[in-house]
């Protein structure tokens, strides 16, 4: 598979600050399901997204922000299937990990994996994007529920008979303790009824345990499709009665967007993920970080095996003081020699962007800087680059532009060590820490610190308000705020008073209680101005493409509303030849108000491949629609752009609604039958 390089970086994804190393992980999982997708096609094995990755699909078209690790699912006969022949359809290198596999793993469930250790090897590190932690996804199998209530009771009550006593051999085993006296009479007679209630025999010369989570396996699957009329994920069902699908909404599937590829979910994923999570378009944070992320532990192995170690900011509190106090001393120098010149000069300010995609949150502290008469301002793109896993790196290069009324200066225009600026505002935090891009070293934050007499760090991004117990949030904000751009800062510009405390309870976590003073003093939280989102901000404007600014630009200098009108292909599918009945009377609708209103009409882009397949009457209203709104309909690769340019979404809930509410622009979902 191949990833384009932003892909890895660091990201703000629905408030949420996705780290460069989860974006490692996730890529190592995608290449892991893009084997398995091609395996099951390749051998007839139907599978579908579960989970988080099925909410991730339809809410998202990719993970959920604050998940780290896969799901999908296959209807039993499927699933043995593939559990059966992993080893032949699967490429070299990969395993499976279930209850036959691993004794100690009594999870129902099953786990293709893509080895069983930290792999560092260049073949490895090629595959899976530079990630060297072993990558899998959870694969749940589906059963089919007895069609009799007497017989599912029957069935959940020897289940639960078989799964008591592995239960007891578990924790005396846990516990290194023998079964004998009372205890081995009484697993003997348990072992004879189990044996006499499921016509089996359990082998005592071996894994007593295993055996019996295998017979909970089979006797699982005792029930086919075509004498049921719903299924369930059987270890929660006996627990839970409510858990249970219709077959119906598994009898196919769709394919929808998933980061850069696309995945099968069900085909009443609607419905299903309404009965697992009742609102699903609603987020819900998971504040939990146990075991989060999944390769914690395997990250902690190398901390405390390997010499060389990780990638990662160690400065002390005592390094931190002593580069201060250096850096004191130069600038007290730089002051006695100002004082002697007696020029008056204007204060110099120079801002260090290293995007022109991140220049909006610099631009309101540029602008006040600017329109003041004792500054001189200077603006200078910073050299960016993309690492590769093997330690070379790549310059960043972009179609993205600077916007036309800053003069931006190159590294070849201007020398920081020569102009001994008065101010350096940075937005980059990261020095070398970063796993997947840096900064040129000549502008790390200590080489700028001893050029300028104060250095100031504003973040490219703002998350969503942190709650104090979100530890997920609190995992992902080692990745920014222990950093050196915070750090050595001389004032560090945050959103709100709410994210301040947070930094500081990180900063204090990591170099002790003695050195909150200097937190204290260090950050601000007067960035709220800066860092968020405005939809009214002059520059959004500038950042429309040109033919849709055109159309939504009126002679006054004002602009029209522009409304992102988008159509899923589940919901044609769902709604059928209503659904463009009311496209027809939307379409009207914004045709009597084009003097006001600017539509941008999108249709799911694999809409015409699944109609080819699922309904030729389908397929031809498409087309007419196409054919009919042709000026307004957005092009491959343009539903992105529309979805920043937009005032206001209109449409079905999805993926590029949440986008619009995650920006603030107001979400209208539309009732088909009016």
């Amino acid at each position: 598979m191949e990833f384009d390089k932003s892909f890895f970086e660091d990201e703000i994804r629905d408030g949420f600050y996705v780290s460069a190393e989860m974006k490692h992980a996730w890529a190592a999982q995608l290449e892991v399901l893009n084997d398995v997708d091609k395996a099951c096609r390749e051998n007839g094995i139907q599978y579908f997204a579960e989970w988080g990755t099925l909410l991730g699909a339809v809410r998202h078209h990719g993970f959920i922000p604050w998940d780290d690790d896969m799901d999908i699912c296959m209807k039993r006969p499927d699933f043995n299937k593939f559990v059966k022949n992993v080893k032949n359809i699967m490429p070299e290198g990969y395993q499976i990990y279930n209850i036959e596999s691993d004794k100690d793993n009594d999870n129902l469930l099953a786990r293709i994996i893509s080895g069983r250790t930290i792999d560092f090897s260049a073949k490895y590190l090629d595959k899976y994007h530079g990630f060297p932690y072993v990558a899998g996804i959870d694969i749940f199998p589906l059963d089919f529920i007895a069609p009799d209530r007497e017989e599912d009771d029957y069935l959940c009550t020897v289940i639960d008979i078989v799964n008591t006593v592995a239960k007891f051999m578990r924790m005396k085993d846990s516990e290194n303790e023998a079964i004998e006296g009372e205890d081995l009479e009484k697993l003997n007679s348990n072992l004879l009824s189990i044996e006499q209630l499921c016509g089996v025999r359990i082998d005592r010369e071996k894994d007593i345990i295993q055996q019996l989570n295998i017979l909970v396996d089979q006797l699982c699957s005792l029930y086919t499709e075509d004498e049921t009329e719903e299924l369930t994920i059987r270890a929660i069902w006996q627990k839970n009665k409510a858990y249970k699908f219709r077959n119906s909404y598994y009898k196919k599937a769709v394919r929808i967007p998933f980061e850069n590829i696309t995945i099968p979910v069900p085909f009443g994923y609607d419905a299903i993920l309404k009965q697992k999570y009742g609102d699903y378009m609603k987020l819900v944070h998971t504040w939990d970080s146990h075991d989060y992320p999944f390769f914690d532990k395997q990250r902690d192995i190398i901390r405390e095996k390997s010499e060389s170690g990780l990638n990662e900011f160690k400065d002390t509190l005592e390094d931190v003081i002593t580069f201060k106090e250096h850096v004191a001393i130069l600038r007290g120098k730089r002051k006695v020699l100002k004082a002697l010149d007696n020029k008056k000069k204007k204060k110099n300010v120079v801002f260090m962007p290293f995007k022109p995609e991140h220049w909006d949150a610099m631009d309101g502290l540029w602008r006040e800087y600017k329109d003041r008469e004792d500054v001189d301002v200077k603006v200078v793109s910073v050299p960016y680059y993309y690492k590769n896993y093997d330690g070379t790196v790549e310059q960043y290069s972009t179609s993205a532009e600077y916007p036309d009324y800053i003069n931006v200066l190159s590294e070849d225009e201007y020398n920081y060590e020569k102009d001994d600026s008065d101010e350096i505002i940075i937005q980059n935090p990261y020095d070398g820490y970063n796993v997947a891009a840096t900064i040129h070293p000549r502008y790390y934050v200590r080489n700028l610190l001893m050029h300028t007499d104060k250095l100031i760090y504003i973040p490219y991004f703002a998350t969503d308000e942190i709650d104090a117990q979100d530890m997920r949030a609190d995992v992902s904000m080692n990745s920014y705020v222990t950093m050196p751009g915070v750090v050595y800062a001389d004032e560090v510009i945050l959103q709100s008073e709410n994210i301040r405390k947070l930094y500081i309870r990180k900063l204090t976590g990591f170099f002790g209680e003695e050195s909150r003073r200097l937190w204290e003093n260090q950050l601000n939280s007067n960035g709220a101005q800066y860092l968020i989102n405005d939809n009214n901000n002059p520059l959004r404007y500038s950042r429309i493409p040109g033919k849709w600014r055109n159309q939504a630009a009126r002679s006054d200098g004002s602009y029209k509303k522009i409304i992102l009108y988008y159509i899923s292909t589940n919901g044609v599918l769902e709604h059928k030849h209503e659904m463009f009945e009311k496209i027809g009377r939307t379409m009207d609708v914004f045709e009597q108000y084009k003097e006001e209103i600017v539509c941008l009409l999108a249709f799911e882009s694999n809409m015409e491949e699944v109609l080819e397949g699922e309904n030729s009457e389908l397929l031809m209203d498409y087309q007419c629609a196409l054919r009919k709104y042709n000026e307004y309909i957005l092009g491959n690769g343009e539903l992105m752009d529309a979805v920043k340019a937009c005032d206001a979404f209109y449409g079905e809930a999805g993926a590029e609604a949440q986008m619009c509410r995650n920006a603030n622009k107001p979400v209208m979902i539309e009732n088909v039958y009016l």
